[in-house]
């Protein structure tokens, strides 16, 4: 039997609560928001799918900006069982839509890449069909990390610059400052991956000079990151500690483990470069440590340091 989408109408106390979550997500306050969400499952009634659905999606997507992708998918799974219980109208398709541009992502991780041919061609479908511009701009997100994927995270083709390009552009277009600056920052990335250095880097400075809001740290820190890493691959030992100390007084750990892991492999290969082989262990092993636990994407920055002391 399916159900109405007509939720029990949530207290104002509810939706507070909810805001003020989705702030902390947004704001990489995951562990903050993902307990206030957990808070709200216990408003669910019976027959509260779409609202149990989108809670369990967004607890799901805490998980996912941690790079904790298993954790998230079973939580992505549980809020597409509650959707499948309710009818198929425009606001059911709005959080099916939102559910698989986080779903995708992750389960890309979690399988090493492959992903479901015919649950890609649907979700292509459902969004030119129902699909916000901000969605279809966010699906192409997906595409990037596809790309990014099928080509092992080296020598991406042109078709990856075009993507991030476009974005960029989708996201002036919409005034949405936030998806300009991550559109930015993974052309950077991109830019670092075709071995295009002094790209990267120019990129990645006009995410800095594109930075007003404080609480968009996590794009500065990204950018700081590309910027370290693109001084490291040019072997400039002075400009990569400069820059490597400046990421570490930016970073809020709290909110991304990732970062903290590409700065000690950047920073194992600094004192591999002074020569201090004790030190430059110790930090490239607390890159892989972490690396080799939820960021196996990443793994390879922490090996180079390992590959060359144990050389």
């Amino acid at each position: 039997m399916v159900h109405k989408t007509a939720d029990t109408e949530l207290s104002k106390q509810d939706k507070d609560i909810e805001s003020i979550a989705d702030q902390n997500l947004f704001s990489g306050k995951c562990v903050i928001a993902r307990r206030q969400y957990n808070q709200m499952l216990s408003a669910c009634r019976e027959n509260g799918y779409l609202f149990k659905a989108r809670i369990l999606r967004k607890i799901g997507t805490t998980y996912n900006r941690q790079w904790r992708f298993r954790e998230a998918v079973s939580l992505y799974e549980e809020s597409e069982a509650n959707l499948q219980k309710t009818e198929e109208n425009a606001e059911r398709w709005n959080e099916w839509i939102e559910l698989q541009i986080e779903y995708h992502y992750c389960t890309m991780h979690v399988t090493m890449g492959i992903f479901d041919e015919v649950r890609k061609s649907k979700i292509r479908a459902i969004i030119k069909a129902y699909g916000t511009p901000l969605q279809k701009i966010r699906y192409s997100f997906v595409i990037y990390t596809d790309l990014l994927w099928k080509n092992k995270w080296y020598n991406l083709p042109d078709e990856s610059i075009v993507v991030c390009q476009s974005l960029i552009k989708a996201g002036e277009a919409e005034g949405d400052l936030l998806t300009k600056l991550v559109a930015q920052n993974i052309l950077a990335l991109a830019h670092l991956f075709r071995n295009e250095i002094v790209k990267a880097r120019e990129v990645a400075f006009e995410v800095l000079d594109s930075l007003t809001d404080t609480q968009l740290g996590e794009e500065t820190i990204r950018a700081y990151c590309t910027i370290s890493f693109s001084y490291r691959k040019e072997n400039n030992l002075e400009k990569t500690r400069e820059w490597i100390g400046k990421a570490y007084e930016v970073a809020d750990f709290n909110k991304n483990l990732t970062f903290k892991y590409l700065m000690d492999s950047i920073t194992g290969w600094i004192h591999l470069k002074e020569g201090n082989f004790q030190k430059a262990k110790k930090f490239a092993l607390l890159s892989y440590n972490g690396m080799s636990r939820r960021r196996y994407p990443f793994l390879a920055f922490s090996l180079i340091p390992l590959i060359a002391i144990y050389t």
